[in-house]
């Protein structure tokens, strides 16, 4: 469908065809991962649909389709203190000594060792 025929639809037909296309996005790429899709290039065609509908809505200074009423409702949450940060990231830190690739990194030089002797 042509740009045009998008802003011709009322915010109600907009929402609904958003969510009738997010579906078909969804079963679309379901058929397509199971190898029974009839027209796999129909998914590109339904995306680009989708961003239409999501482009109308953002042109009439609407919220995005895919928010939803509750979720703007709702204010945000406060992001934690710095000092829980710190905290938080002091217990997951490395064991000492092992570098980036962390235990594996130690066992290789073993493991090798032992195919060697086994050779």
């Amino acid at each position: 469908m042509k740009a045009a025929k998008w802003r011709d639809l009322s915010e109600d037909e907009l929402a609904q065809k958003a969510h009738e296309l997010s579906e078909e996005i969804f079963n679309l790429r379901f058929q397509l991962s199971m190898g029974v899709a009839k027209n796999p290039s129909r998914i590109g065609q339904a995306r680009r649909d989708l961003a239409r509908a999501y482009t109308i809505q953002h042109e009439r200074g609407g919220a995005p389709l895919a928010v939803t009423p509750a979720a703007v409702a709702t204010p945000p949450q406060e992001a934690p203190p710095p000092a829980a940060k710190k905290a938080a990231a002091k217990t997951k830190t490395a064991k000492p000594g092992k570098g980036a690739r962390g235990a594996k990194a130690a066992k290789a030089p073993k493991a090798a060792a032992k195919k060697k002797a086994k050779g």
